[in-house]
């Protein structure tokens, strides 16, 4: 039995993933930033132990006559002396799906991260047993853990590149516009060093990414917001903004509630407007009925969701949450303690 330890998939990252890439559409002059693909480190173990078995599986199964008549020897005919009867009812359904695909698709990779395939089984951390009915939970804590230690990285490379040093007694506090994503610095050191840490922040996509990384480091493993700054109020004012201006141009906090409607400064329809330029008609029901609850008190500026994360010497830390991913903060997380320069970038 081979153990994996978690903090393998980060120690070691597989070759091949860049941990320069910048999130997608990142403007000139961006170097902050980490692109979340949805998969963990986890995830992405198990597609490169399933991709490598199942090309072999594909070798194999093309040196036979009949590959397609082989296959379903090993996995569906009990009395074919090829037939695996040491695997499972699930894990032979998922081989056999997954090895009839590749057939069809003349060796192309298929498949996902079932951890009950049989492949798994000599990974002790990933594999869930036989059964698909056996469900696993993604760790997307050691996933945010390491972006944390590769945004610090950056930063640390910004402020330096530009002859800026932080001591250990500094404690700032980045603050970040949810609709403008304009970051202002606040905290314990001089004015000027405040001054020059703020415009570089600002520079390109930086305190855009920021926002982005403080705000995914502000759910748990379930998706759920667990920090004091956040709720889902505020999530639904901040994404009804984004989603009117990105499809109207308009500004809604400026928008005025008449007759049903939002009328703009210049007195454009806008719910007629978002509804004309709207992609899909779901997207216009959602935020149209949404629209129309923020109308009956107006847009409330306590209800936007500016989010502060503190910074000092060790890194970005987590303000307003029990579990955080900070240098200092981070011993929750089993077998885990990751300074600001374990992740080279």
């Amino acid at each position: 039995m081979v153990t994996v330890n978690n903090s393998d998939y980060y120690n070691n990252i597989p070759a091949g993933r860049d941990l320069n890439k910048l999130p997608n559409n990142s403007s000139a002059g961006t170097t902050v930033g980490y692109q979340y693909d949805g998969l963990t480190e986890e995830d992405r173990f198990v597609q490169k132990v399933l991709r490598e078995h199942y090309d072999k599986m594909y070798k194999e199964n093309m040196s036979h006559s009949d590959p397609m008549a082989y296959v379903i020897s090993k996995y569906c005919d009990v009395t074919s002396p090829n037939f695996c009867s040491y695997m499972t009812e699930d894990q032979r359904s998922i081989a056999y799906r997954t090895e009839k695909r590749m057939l069809q698709s003349g060796g192309k990779p298929v498949g996902g991260f079932a951890r009950y395939d049989y492949a798994l089984r000599n990974y002790k951390d990933v594999y869930t047993g036989g059964s698909r009915s056996v469900g696993y939970v993604r760790n997307t804590d050691r996933e945010k853990q390491h972006a944390r230690s590769v945004v610090n990285q950056q930063i640390s490379n910004l402020l330096s590149k530009n002859g800026i040093s932080i001591s250990k007694q500094a404690d700032l506090v980045f603050s970040i516009d949810p609709y403008t994503y304009q970051l202002t610095v606040s905290g314990n050191a001089d004015r000027d060093t405040l001054s020059q840490i703020e415009k570089l922040l600002n520079e390109g996509d930086n305190a855009k990414n920021i926002w982005t990384h403080t705000w995914i480091c502000m759910h748990d493993a379930d998706n759920e917001i667990v920090n004091s700054q956040a709720n889902m109020t505020k999530a639904n004012q901040y994404s009804l903004w984004h989603e009117v201006y990105e499809t109207t141009g308009y500004d809604a906090r400026n928008a005025t509630y008449k007759n049903g409607t939002f009328i703009a400064e210049d007195g454009t329809d806008l719910l007629a407007l978002f509804k004309e330029k709207s992609k899909n008609g779901a997207g216009y029901e959602l935020y149209s009925k949404r629209w129309l609850q923020y109308a009956k008190n107006g847009w409330k500026k306590e209800n936007d969701l500016v989010l502060k994360i503190g910074f000092d010497s060790s890194g970005l830390y987590d303000i307003g949450q029990e579990k955080g991913y900070g240098a200092a903060q981070n011993m929750w997380m089993k077998g885990v303690s990751q300074s600001m320069f374990e992740a080279r970038v």
